[in-house]
């Protein structure tokens, strides 16, 4: 019972321990965000006007898409996209331009993009 009484004191004497503890706690969840935002590694984008990401990875050469469907996925990675026609899309990627040539296709009377090239690769 004199030990708690003790610890008790000591701790009574210690008014700046709460501050501390948060003080603590704060430059452990400040080094937890510093460290796992040194583990998330994505490619700088070469430039705001290019694609971020390979057109050849995020459109297959065999996919068939609706016409909101393919304009989603490439304002996601590219900022600036020239639609020339609707079987013509232009599109830069590391300083170079890249054209993806898309076929037409009315399924059930709704139309939808076959994508038949992708910076000159064709489907197999």
């Amino acid at each position: 019972m004199a030990n708690v009484r003790d610890g008790l004191r000591r701790l009574t004497h210690r008014p700046n321990v709460l501050p501390e503890a948060v003080g603590v706690v704060w430059a452990l969840v400040m080094a937890w965000v510093l460290f796992v935002g040194a583990r998330d590694h994505h490619p700088v984008f070469s430039s705001h006007l290019e694609c971020g990401t390979d057109p050849q990875e995020i459109l297959g050469t065999r996919d068939v898409l609706e016409k909101s469907t393919l304009r989603f996925i490439i304002d996601a990675h590219c900022t600036n996209a020239r639609y020339v026609s609707d079987e013509r899309i232009e599109l830069r990627y590391v300083g170079t331009k890249v054209d993806v040539e898309l076929r037409k296709l009315d399924i059930g009377g709704a139309t939808y993009y076959a994508i038949d090239s992708v910076g000159g690769a064709t489907a197999p």
